[in-house]
C-alpha cells in the first residue's frame, strides 16, 4: 500500500497533480485548515474518478506550523497501524521541515519521501518497483542485458498472461523461474 499525507496548506491544487492516476492499492490524505480549504472543480472531479481512497483531515492553525504538527503526529499512528513490508508513505509537501524525517525513519525500517506532488512519489514507487524488480532477476539472470530485456518485457505487456508468454519467447528454459521472481511485481496487470 501507498500512503500520501498531502499537506495542503503548502502545495495546494498542484500537490495533487496526479491522484487520476492512482490505484485501489492507494490512500491519500489531504490535511487542510481553514487558511486553505478550496478546490477547483476540475480537481475535484479528478478525486472523485481517482480509485484511491481518499480522507479529508481538517485541522484547526491557532499556532505556526499547527498543520505539520498534527501530520507528523498523524503518520505515526498510521505507521504504528499499518507498517507492514512493501508499504510506502509519502508527505506531499514542499516545506523543507519535513526533510529530517525520511533518515529518521530510515532506523525503523521505514520508507517515507518527501514529494512535492502525487506524479512525483508515483515516479518514486516505479523507480523502487523496477530497483526491487532488478534485484530480482539478478538471482536468476547474469547478464545485465538480459535483466534489461527481462524488465522491458514486464513493462510493456499488459496483462500477467503476456508477460508469462514474452519471457517464455525471450527465456524459454528459465521462463518459470523469471515469472515466478516477479509475479509480486505485476499487481497492475490483469
Amino acid at each position: 500500500m501507498n500512503y500520501f499525507l498531502v499537506d495542503y496548506e503548502n502545495v495546494n491544487v498542484s500537490g495533487l497533480d496526479g491522484v487520476s492516476k492512482l490505484t485501489e492499492e492507494d490512500v491519500v490524505i489531504i490535511f487542510y485548515s481553514e487558511n486553505a480549504e478550496t478546490l477547483t472543480f476540475g480537481m475535484h472531479r479528478r478525486i472523485n474518478e481517482s480509485k484511491a481512497e481518499i480522507k479529508f483531515q481538517k485541522v484547526a492553525v491557532k499556532e505556526k506550523n499547527a498543520l505539520d504538527f498534527q501530520l507528523c503526529t498523524y503518520l505515526g499512528y498510521l505507521i504504528r497501524d499499518t507498517m507492514s513490508e512493501g508499504n510506502n508513505y509519502f508527505i506531499v509537501s514542499n516545506d523543507k521541515g519535513y526533510a529530517i524525517l525520511p533518515d529518521y525513519c530510515k532506523k525503523f525500517k521505514i520508507d517515507l519521501k518527501i514529494v512535492s506532488n502525487l506524479s512525483k512519489a508515483e515516479n518514486k514507487i516505479e523507480n523502487n518497483l523496477s530497483d526491487e524488480m532488478e534485484t530480482e532477476l539478478k538471482k536468476i539472470l547474469s547478464d545485465e542485458n538480459d535483466i534489461a530485456e527481462a524488465v522491458k518485457i514486464i513493462k510493456n505487456s499488459k496483462t500477467k498472461t503476456e508477460v508469462n508468454s514474452n519471457l517464455g519467447k525471450k527465456f524459454s528454459s528459465q521462463q518459470g523461474k523469471i515469472y515466478q521472481a516477479v509475479k509480486k511485481f505485476l499487481v497492475d496487470k490483469k
